[in-house]
Protein backbone atom coordinates (compact mmCIF):
# COMPACT_ATOMS: atom_id res chain seq x y z
CA UNK A 1 0.00 0.00 0.00
CA UNK A 2 1.42 3.89 -0.94
CA UNK A 3 0.94 6.00 1.68
CA UNK A 4 -0.85 9.41 1.03
CA UNK A 5 0.28 11.66 3.44
CA UNK A 6 3.58 13.02 4.88
CA UNK A 7 4.90 14.46 1.78
CA UNK A 8 6.02 17.57 3.12
CA UNK A 9 8.29 17.03 5.74
CA UNK A 10 8.75 20.64 6.59
CA UNK A 11 5.02 21.47 7.04
CA UNK A 12 3.34 20.53 10.95
CA UNK A 13 -0.30 19.40 10.16
CA UNK A 14 -1.37 21.23 13.12
CA UNK A 15 -1.59 25.01 13.97
CA UNK A 16 1.79 26.30 15.79
CA UNK A 17 -0.56 27.12 19.14
CA UNK A 18 -1.66 23.34 19.00
CA UNK A 19 1.61 22.21 18.69
CA UNK A 20 3.11 24.60 21.73
CA UNK A 21 0.29 22.92 23.84
CA UNK A 22 1.09 19.48 22.58
CA UNK A 23 5.19 19.91 23.56
CA UNK A 24 3.73 21.60 27.18
CA UNK A 25 1.68 19.02 28.12
CA UNK A 26 2.79 16.09 29.59
CA UNK A 27 2.57 12.74 27.70
CA UNK A 28 -0.47 11.52 29.88
CA UNK A 29 -2.54 14.39 29.19
CA UNK A 30 -1.37 14.92 25.32
CA UNK A 31 -4.20 11.57 24.56
CA UNK A 32 -6.55 14.31 25.56
CA UNK A 33 -5.59 16.97 23.31
CA UNK A 34 -5.00 14.59 20.75
CA UNK A 35 -8.08 12.97 20.80
CA UNK A 36 -9.82 16.17 19.98
CA UNK A 37 -8.21 15.56 16.01
CA UNK A 38 -9.28 13.83 13.26
CA UNK A 39 -7.38 10.39 13.42
CA UNK A 40 -5.89 11.67 9.83
CA UNK A 41 -4.46 14.59 11.40
CA UNK A 42 -3.75 12.92 14.46
CA UNK A 43 -1.52 10.19 12.35
CA UNK A 44 -0.16 13.16 10.03
CA UNK A 45 1.31 15.08 13.32
CA UNK A 46 2.34 11.53 14.78
CA UNK A 47 4.92 11.33 11.98
CA UNK A 48 5.89 14.60 11.74
CA UNK A 49 6.81 14.71 15.65
CA UNK A 50 8.69 11.10 14.88
CA UNK A 51 10.65 12.40 12.36
CA UNK A 52 11.99 14.92 14.72
CA UNK A 53 14.10 13.39 17.23
CA UNK A 54 13.62 16.24 20.18
CA UNK A 55 9.58 15.25 19.25
CA UNK A 56 9.76 11.42 18.93
CA UNK A 57 8.16 10.83 22.36
CA UNK A 58 5.57 13.41 21.83
CA UNK A 59 5.04 11.25 17.98
CA UNK A 60 4.91 8.03 19.54
CA UNK A 61 2.43 9.05 22.20
CA UNK A 62 0.29 10.28 19.50
CA UNK A 63 0.82 7.57 17.29
CA UNK A 64 -0.40 5.10 20.07
CA UNK A 65 -3.77 6.36 19.52
CA UNK A 66 -4.08 6.32 15.82
CA UNK A 67 -5.15 2.94 14.24
CA UNK A 68 -2.57 0.93 12.49
CA UNK A 69 -4.19 1.60 9.12
CA UNK A 70 -4.29 5.03 9.80
CA UNK A 71 -0.40 5.68 9.87
CA UNK A 72 0.01 3.30 7.28
CA UNK A 73 -1.90 5.59 5.36
CA UNK A 74 -0.01 8.30 6.43
CA UNK A 75 3.18 6.95 5.72
CA UNK A 76 3.63 3.73 4.99
CA UNK A 77 5.71 0.75 5.81
CA UNK A 78 7.25 3.67 8.41
CA UNK A 79 4.01 4.41 9.58
CA UNK A 80 3.58 0.47 10.37
CA UNK A 81 6.80 0.29 12.27
CA UNK A 82 5.89 4.42 13.95
CA UNK A 83 2.73 2.47 15.52
CA UNK A 84 4.56 -1.07 16.05
CA UNK A 85 6.81 0.80 18.19
CA UNK A 86 4.08 3.61 19.99
CA UNK A 87 2.05 0.22 20.81
CA UNK A 88 4.91 -1.71 22.05
CA UNK A 89 6.44 -0.33 25.22
CA UNK A 90 9.17 -2.33 25.47
CA UNK A 91 10.24 -2.03 22.02
CA UNK A 92 10.47 1.55 22.46
CA UNK A 93 12.45 1.60 25.20
CA UNK A 94 14.67 -1.17 23.42
CA UNK A 95 15.43 1.32 20.52
CA UNK A 96 14.98 4.29 22.47
CA UNK A 97 17.93 3.24 24.45
CA UNK A 98 19.95 1.91 21.80
CA UNK A 99 19.72 4.86 19.88
CA UNK A 100 21.32 7.54 22.58
CA UNK A 101 24.84 5.74 23.74
CA UNK A 102 25.72 6.28 27.17
CA UNK A 103 27.14 9.72 27.89
CA UNK A 104 25.39 11.03 24.69
CA UNK A 105 24.01 14.73 24.81
CA UNK A 106 20.49 14.74 24.64
CA UNK A 107 19.69 16.16 20.68
CA UNK A 108 19.26 19.91 20.87
CA UNK A 109 15.97 21.67 19.03
CA UNK A 110 16.29 24.65 17.18
CA UNK A 111 12.56 24.46 16.71
CA UNK A 112 10.89 28.11 18.21
CA UNK A 113 7.22 27.83 19.11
Amino acid sequence: MRPVGSTDLEDCPVSEDLLKRLLEATLSAVSDVGDQLPERQRAALAVYCYRRSHFRKLGLSLASHCSKQAMILEAGHAGEMIHMQATDDKKALEIERHSTPKGAKAPVSLYVV
